[in-house]
């Protein structure tokens, strides 16, 4: 019996979580890849957006707790993760407009003046 629970133990503490950070990171250079080969532009505030989505669904599901909704015996971040999801959308199109325009109508200029 304290062989079963050693093994759950190293599956809560480590195996589990292990798991959860490294497919954080792979998402992270999964989308600064996907960005770069489709923008040609490196975006490296993966970090910030993740944060960013993880906080807002973080305070919506405080929020939706505080009010009292809920999924029954299911987590109540499930249901702040669609409105996660469109205010991160909102924020990247915002982003893109304002910031990384910017440089792509600049990398656009240099690289025609170079070519020209």
């Amino acid at each position: 019996m304290d062989f079963l629970n050693a093994i759950i133990v190293l599956f809560n503490f480590t195996v589990i979580p292990a798991l959860a950070y490294g497919s954080q990171l792979a998402l992270g250079a999964i989308f600064v890849t996907l960005i770069y080969a489709v923008l040609r532009f490196a975006n490296f505030a993966t970090g910030d957006m993740m944060s960013f989505g993880t906080m807002f669904a973080v305070i919506l599901t405080y929020y939706f707790q505080s009010l009292g909704f809920g999924l029954g015996v299911l987590p109540t971040a499930l249901l702040t993760i669609p409105f996660a999801i469109l205010m991160m959308i909102l924020y990247m199109l915002i982003i893109d407009k304002f910031v990384f325009s910017y440089y792509r109508i600049k990398k656009k200029s240099s690289s025609s003046v170079c070519n020209g």
